[in-house]
Order: structure tokens, then C-alpha cells, then sequence
């Protein structure tokens, strides 16, 4: 298993959203750059997991593809080609940058999913929903329901997996067994044992890094 990192999982969850917002406006070498960090930082704390990023970006393979053909095939610019007049070459840089916001996306998420046990997740968006008190939203309840939630994806998941020579629809029949037989039982007690608050200096780090992402997509000026 790999060290959980000592950051607080509220806090991690809050430097992946700072990212994801700041990701559109990267170029394309910043965007490279970020998704090569990630994958070793990936490969360094879980190298373990990384078949399930290799899933998962396979899994968006088409929507990789259909996003690197319409920039590229209806962007102005440029032709890349005087026989091919409908693919210009800045459509192209712009389907890549787009992909590439896609795939760091994916990375930065899977890195979280892998270096957080699904409990410290919850405690994490508990920790964050806390304000919402006051308008009437339990914390404790969403906790809950998203930790039986990702139990329940992960264990399902597993079960279609299953014996690799086994045909698929024979696995699928299975997980509906399985899930029929479940609902029919009572669910599993959840641990969301109490992380406490992130330290104060914890509280700094995504401000601090949202203004170094900002400096650095927008820096150069328009």
C-alpha cells in the first residue's frame, strides 16, 4: 500500500479542484509539463495503481479523439497541409492542449484516489461541507453516503472483473446476483473515523497555489 501523503484529505481535495480550474487556461507546454509530474509523482507514491489510470484513460480514448478532431478539423488558422485545407495547424496545437487538459485531469484525480483511502476521502468533503450547516445540509448524512457509495463502485468493479477466462455475460449475470443479494441483506458498517481540522498552514497552500497557477497561465499577459 502505498504511504498515505500527510496532508490533510481535505486539503488534497481542494489542491485538485484549484488545479482542474486553472487547467483550461494552460498552454500546451505548461499542460505537458503537469501531466509528466503527475504520472511520475503517480509512479513514485503507487506505481501499483497505475493500471488503473491506464484503464481509465483508455476508457476515454474516443472522447480523447473526437475532441482532437473537431479542433482540429474545424479550428480557422493555418492549413497544415495545401491538400488538406480543413486542418489547420493551430487547430491541431488546440486539440492537443485540449486533450492534454483532459488527461492531467484524469491523472491528478486517479493520483488522489490512490493516495486517499475512500475513508479519508469522505472525511476530506465532510471537513469541506461543514459550512453548509447552516443552511441545512448534514455533513455527517453526504459523508455517509458517498463513503457506501464508492464501497459499493469498488466492490462491484472487482466482482466484474472476476476470472478473466470467464465470458463476460456469464460475469455480468453473476455482479446482478450479487447485487440482488446484497440489497437483501444489511450493508457492512463504514468507518469515517474523525481526521480532525487541517492544520492552519494546511489552509494556505491552495490560495498559494492557485495565485502561482494563475501567475504562470496568465502571467505573460494577453
Amino acid at each position: 500500500m502505498a504511504p498515505p501523503l500527510t496532508l490533510h484529505p481535505a486539503v488534497r481535495i481542494l489542491l485538485l479542484l484549484v488545479t482542474a480550474s486553472t487547467l483550461p487556461a494552460m498552454s500546451l507546454t505548461t499542460l505537458a509539463v503537469i501531466g509528466g509530474l503527475g504520472l511520475t509523482t503517480h509512479w513514485r507514491l503507487s506505481a501499483s495503481a497505475l493500471d488503473r489510470l491506464r484503464g481509465g484513460l483508455w476508457r476515454l480514448r474516443w472522447l480523447l479523439l473526437a475532441i482532437f478532431v473537431l479542433y482540429g478539423g474545424f479550428t480557422p488558422g493555418e492549413p497544415l497541409l495545401p491538400a488538406l485545407p480543413g486542418l489547420s495547424r493551430e487547430g491541431l496545437a488546440e486539440g492537443l492542449r485540449r486533450m492534454l487538459v483532459l488527461v492531467d485531469l484524469l491523472v491528478l484525480v486517479y493520483l488522489l484516489l490512490a493516495v486517499t483511502p475512500t475513508t479519508q476521502l469522505v472525511v476530506g468533503v465532510r471537513v469541506l461541507l461543514a459550512p453548509l450547516r447552516i443552511l441545512g445540509v448534514e455533513p455527517e448524512r453526504v459523508g455517509l453516503r458517498i463513503a457506501l457509495a464508492l464501497e459499493a463502485v469498488s466492490g462491484l468493479q472487482q466482482r466484474l472483473r472476476g476470472d478473466a477466462g470467464v465470458p463476460l455475460w456469464t460475469r455480468a449475470a453473476a455482479l446482478i446476483e450479487a447485487v440482488e443479494r446484497d440489497a437483501a441483506t444489511a450493508a457492512a458498517p463504514v468507518d469515517l473515523s474523525d481526521a480532525g481540522l487541517p492544520r492552519w498552514w494546511e489552509w494556505l497552500l491552495p490560495p498559494l497555489l492557485f495565485a502561482g497557477l494563475y501567475l504562470l497561465a496568465y502571467g505573460g499577459g494577453p
